[in-house]
């Protein structure tokens, strides 16, 4: 099974593909930033990250199910989280303005 999300952040076009055999691999602007394959994550660490220069660097934390996989995705700078999208949730318009 495999499973796409895309999103804008910072003017970043955000991709990260999961998949059985592969793993995760974070795509920004179409390069390969991070991938990591562990089998299950729990959404309390994040498994993918990048760096966007001044923007910060943006953490991925995917959360298994039995069934699939969702993710969350925040800006971290100086310690301060920005959450930027959640597959799962729906941001506040707060959250999605500060996103982009």
């Amino acid at each position: 099974m495999r499973k796409v999300f895309e999103f804008i952040v910072k003017g970043h076009k955000v991709k990260v593909v999961n998949s059985w055999f592969s793993g995760a691999k974070l795509y920004i602007d179409g390069d390969v930033r991070d991938q990591d394959k562990t089998l299950f994550a729990f959404g309390n660490k994040a498994l993918l990250s990048a760096n966007l220069g001044e923007h910060g660097v943006l953490e991925i934390m995917p959360i298994s199910t039995m069934w699939s996989v969702e993710i969350d995705a925040v800006l971290n700078k100086d310690n301060n989280l920005q959450q930027v999208y959640s597959s799962h949730r729906r941001l506040r318009l707060r959250e999605r303005r500060l996103a982009k």
